[in-house]
């Protein structure tokens, strides 16, 4: 976790000293996450993590950057948006701003705890199931513990973004929707919304659900809609050509389903915009950027694809997490 960088190379703090290895960036010329925030001057590592995966070393940063004064401002001061939220497996919550939260430490617990159960009752004793109902206990009071961090990191997503809303996909048949999906994900998926309910009453924020069909098919750019624009986790538009993490492009499309069914004008204080990691879609699709930005066309967004695709990141807005490979945010 403790990590010095040089030109080339990284000093990493292990339990036998620090040791130095060369590192892997892309190609520095195209727009990644480590031109953004990891040669940028104006955010700091604030920590690093080591993983191995597919005999590969992977070094995941956390980078911060301080948002200025107005920025903040504008944030409670423009039109009041939506933040449109994707629940899934393998990511448990995805934003419209781009914050991951994932799956891994939820399924980690969650075969951990049905180990210890089966071991358990193969004995057959009254202690045994004592101990299975010890168990339980734990495994609920762990994945509420989670569930509760998640739910504050989507309210202070919101409430720092200025959303009046925060959009979910309805949860009814959810497991239908999802075939990986195991009855612990959908009580999961009904503590977290619940959590957050009641956690939003409290910031005067309000929490809707959307009719979730065709939202992980729907290009969130141009509209187009076919079962070809996803595989897997990757989004790519078979009519514009947008590419990005199928679950952010959900996400978006939860907040734009809710802005149309909402929207009544500019009156009545009704959200005008989905809210981004940067700027706002409106009704029509159509990107926003921040005030005094002066930015047009398309919209920076967080997280592209590579960045978001399975591995780890941080706060979408002030901070980010931009991994020597990925981005994502665990509970």
């Amino acid at each position: 976790r403790c990590a010095t960088f040089h030109n080339e190379s990284v000093s990493l703090a292990t339990v036998d000293g620090r040791i130095e290895v060369e590192y892997v960036l892309p190609d520095p010329d195209r727009d990644t996450p480590h031109s953004r925030y990891l040669n940028n001057d104006d955010y700091e590592v604030t920590g690093a993590e080591l993983h191995h995966r597919d005999a590969e070393w992977f070094l995941h940063l956390r980078t911060k950057a301080e948002l200025e004064s107005d920025t903040l401002e504008q944030a409670t001061t423009e039109h009041p948006t939506v933040l449109g939220v994707d629940l899934n497996v393998n990511q448990l919550a995805v934003t419209s701003t781009g914050t991951f939260w994932s799956g891994r430490e939820f399924d980690h617990w969650r075969r951990e705890y049905e180990k210890r159960r089966g071991s358990l009752q193969q004995c057959g004793s009254r202690h045994a199931h004592e101990n299975i109902q010890a168990v339980g206990r734990k495994e609920t009071g762990r994945f509420k513990m989670m569930l509760h961090r998640i739910a504050n990191g989507i309210i202070e997503e919101a409430a720092e973004n200025g959303s009046t809303v925060i959009a979910f996909e309805e949860l009814t048949g959810i497991r239908d929707r999802l075939p990986e999906a195991s009855w612990g994900h959908e009580w999961a998926f009904e503590r977290l919304y619940e959590y957050v309910e009641y956690k939003a009453a409290l910031h005067g924020i309000d929490v809707e659900q959307v009719n979730p069909e065709n939202t992980s098919r729907r290009c969130s750019t141009c509209g187009f809609t076919h079962p070809d624009n996803r595989d897997g986790t990757a989004f790519e538009c078979l009519k514009c050509g947008y590419e990005n993490h199928a679950d952010y492009n959900a996400a978006k499309n939860i907040g734009l389903r809710y802005l149309r069914r909402s929207q009544t004008g500019d009156g009545g204080g009704a959200p005008v915009g989905v809210r981004l990691n940067r700027g706002t879609l409106n009704a029509n699709g159509e990107y926003n950027p921040p005030a005094g930005n002066g930015q047009s066309g398309s919209p920076r967004e967080s997280p592209t694809l590579n960045e978001a695709n399975g591995d780890s990141a941080e706060r979408s807005s002030a901070n980010h997490s931009s991994g020597l490979t990925a981005r994502e945010k665990k509970p």
